[in-house]
């Protein structure tokens, strides 16, 4: 009877491979408008709080961060327009704790600010003194009053050379519980793009950094507008010239002086300049100490742009593996404060302060960042552990920067329709290889080995593939007993993109890329197998049901002579 069915089953794929072989012939945020609203604060409350949108100066990242610096006597009366570009800089920044409002004081109260709406709320009768306005943040965490803290400062040193007149700023906290971020309208030095920070290493030797550049080509405004907070990074490490940018940006010299002192790219205060000594960075050739001062590092009134080994060895997967929701990412750079400042808003502040000028430098120069903080004990042991950073420096927060990667969501048809729910979950290789390459020999610039689940709507497989940079990709898509389906020019964006790869063709038992008689061979010696029988094999159980029978010999015939790649159509 076993004979019979097979023979029977043997017609049946003869009719059908006749069929087949007559037939065949063959997945920010925009820029804000411009505005040109320059009325006072007073019509705010008459205008339901509302603010114009902010103007776009056109002035870069790199010249705001080499030009600002602080005055500690403010005055003058702001515009709705300077106050507008102002706090929504503040509302762009990323947060880390669990809250963060934002207020605004001015001559005439003070207001709640909604970054959605754009608008102010009135909140209390309290009122700026010793300035034009002042910005305050109620958080959890000082390092996120950091972090906002320099959006509104750059968009503020921008303002210079606007439409707008100049403002003045400085971060105040004597008389207040909390430092308040202060701005007046009045006469200031300007933009400038005069390097100061030099590196004192000859060029090609260790330690050695490029100069920075302060000026570039896009507007302050923009970048804000677009920040890449992001915690996918492709793997790709970064340049000399790339690191440099973002240390400096982070805490460079810049040309202004605070008495004695030579001036950063950061207020401090008092130029108390916490984070001296204490910035580290993880990167593929091992761990290193920033050096924003002349040797031994520790004199404020010089100035140096350099880097200093400690380790050489990779220890980016021993920080990943000892803190926790820590991204892979190509560079991290480790923020400590000295174990006598732990605990001092002003430090803590400092923190944020670097953090978020190497957010917004990242992002102008096309990277990605993120941070980590809430670093317990254990892990801030376990940091200093795995990168020799000094047992008195303590870490804060960690930030990751690299090229943004995507989030690449793939799909795929699996054919069989008795296949159970057990059997959407198969292993599938995907590759993505440079636009026009030969797919079944060149090598592939990205290959995972992903499983995948039965998608929601239950026609489909899907899994996800991370860490791909944004670019064009022919990419393929291979089961354990398919023929390999290539799709072509696929755009692959961040921070998320979905691919489609088509139906998955069965029958490929040995994976030699056709289906042909090789293949048959192998499933006719297991006709009628079950999964439970020692003669099953299961690379011909096309459609993972655990019986080798017609519906496998139907799939193996609906593909004959079928080979990969499959072109499947953009």
């Amino acid at each position: 009877m076993k004979k019979l069915t097979f023979l029977l089953a043997c017609l049946l794929l003869t009719v059908l491979c006749q069929a087949q072989i007559v037939e065949a012939t063959t997945t920010g945020t925009t820029s804000d408008p411009m505005s040109t609203d320059t009325g006072s604060f007073l019509t705010i409350r008459e205008n339901a709080g509302q603010l114009p949108s902010p103007i776009v100066t056109g002035n870069s990242v790199e010249l705001c961060l080499n030009s600002r610096y602080s005055l500690h006597s403010l005055s003058g009366t702001a515009t709705d327009q300077q106050i507008s570009n102002i706090v929504w800089a503040a509302g762009k920044a990323p947060f880390t704790g669990t809250y963060r409002n934002i207020y605004v004081a001015t001559p005439t109260g003070t207001y709640l600010y909604d970054p959605i709406g754009h608008s102010l709320s009135w909140y209390s009768s309290d009122v700026v003194s010793g300035g034009a306005f002042a910005i305050r943040f109620e958080r959890e965490l000082d390092f996120d009053a950091g972090v906002s803290f320099m959006p509104a400062l750059l968009a503020s040193v921008s303002l210079c050379q606007s439409t707008e007149s100049q403002v003045a700023s400085c971060p105040k906290g004597s008389g207040y519980l909390t430092t308040r971020l202060f701005f007046g309208v009045q006469t200031v030095k300007g933009l400038t793009p005069i390097l100061v920070a030099h590196s004192s290493v000859p060029e090609g030797q260790p330690g050695w950094l490029p100069d920075p550049c302060t000026t570039g080509s896009n507007s302050i405004e923009v970048v804000l507008g677009n920040l890449k907070y992001v915690s996918n990074f492709a793997q790709t490490n970064l340049t000399l010239q790339q690191i440099s940018q973002i240390l400096w940006a982070g805490y460079g010299c810049t040309p202004h002086t605070i008495g004695s002192k030579a001036g950063l790219t950061v207020p401090s205060a008092v130029a108390n300049y916490y984070l001296t000594q204490r910035i580290y960075l993880a990167n593929e050739n091992g761990v290193y100490r920033y050096h924003n001062r002349t040797s031994p590092g520790i004199d404020l009134a010089t100035r140096d742009h350099r880097i200093e080994q400690i380790k050489p060895a990779d220890v980016r997967g021993s920080l990943q593996s000892a803190v926790s929701g820590l991204p892979w990412a190509p560079c991290y750079v480790i923020l400590c404060l000295d174990s006598s400042y732990v605990g001092q808003e002003y430090a803590h502040l400092e923190t944020g302060f670097v953090a978020s000028n190497m957010l917004i430098q990242a992002t102008a120069i096309d990277l990605g960042c993120h941070f980590k903080t809430k670093l317990t004990s254990g892990e801030q042991s376990s940091i200093r552990a795995a990168t020799n950073i000094p047992a008195s420096h303590i870490p804060q927060a960690i930030v990751s920067i690299g090229p943004m990667a995507a989030l690449v969501s793939i799909s795929a048809v699996l054919q069989g329709d008795g296949r159970p729910d057990v059997g959407w979950v198969v292993p599938l290789t995907t590759k993505f290889f440079a636009p026009g390459a030969d797919v079944l020999n060149d090598t592939p610039t990205y290959e995972f080995q992903l499983t995948t689940t039965k998608s929601a709507t239950g026609n489909a497989a899907v899994c996800e593939a991370t860490g791909v940079a944004p670019g064009t990709y022919d990419i393929t898509a291979l089961s354990e007993h398919t023929l390999m389906n290539a799709k072509r020019g696929v755009v692959i964006s961040a921070p998320n993109t979905s691919v489609d790869l088509g139906t998955l063709l069965e029958g490929d038992s040995n994976q030699d890329n056709i289906v042909n008689l090789d293949d048959y061979a192998i499933l006719s010696m297991c006709w009628l197998v079950s999964k439970a029988q020692a003669e099953y094999d299961d690379r011909t159980d096309f459609d993972r049901n655990g019986l080798i029978n017609i519906s496998d010999l139907c799939l193996l015939a609906a593909n004959w002579l079928r080979s990969s790649p499959v072109e499947i159509p953009p």
